[in-house]
C-alpha cells in the first residue's frame, strides 16, 4: 500500500492521473503525519513526509527500510528482491 500525508481527494486525483494503481493509497492527513512520524519519516522543516519504502512482515516487524530524496524513485527489482526474502 502507499501512504502519504495528502488528502484522500489528492490520492484519488493522482491515482486517476496514473491510470489507476494496483494497490491501495492511504491518507495520513489527520492527524497530519501521525503514521509518518511513527515510522520516523516526518520532516518538520518541510512539513511533509520523507519518501521511503518500508517492508513489514506478517508479524508487524520492519524487514526493510530505505529512504529516497525528492525526485528519486525506488528500484523495483531491489524492492521485489527484498519481498522475496520474506516467508
Amino acid at each position: 500500500m502507499g501512504i502519504s500525508c495528502d488528502h484522500v481527494a489528492a490520492h484519488r486525483a493522482w491515482s486517476t492521473a496514473m491510470g489507476g494503481l494496483p494497490y491501495p493509497e492511504l491518507s495520513d492527513w489527520h492527524p497530519k503525519g501521525e503514521v509518518t512520524t511513527a515510522y520516523g519519516l516526518w520532516n518538520e522543516e518541510r512539513g511533509a513526509g520523507t519518501r521511503a519504502v518500508i517492508i513489514v512482515d506478517k508479524d508487524g516487524v520492519v524487514r526493510f527500510r530505505e529512504t529516497y530524496a525528492p525526485g528519486t524513485l525506488p528500484n523495483p527489482e531491489m524492492v521485489l528482491e527484498e519481498l522475496n526474502k520474506l516467508d
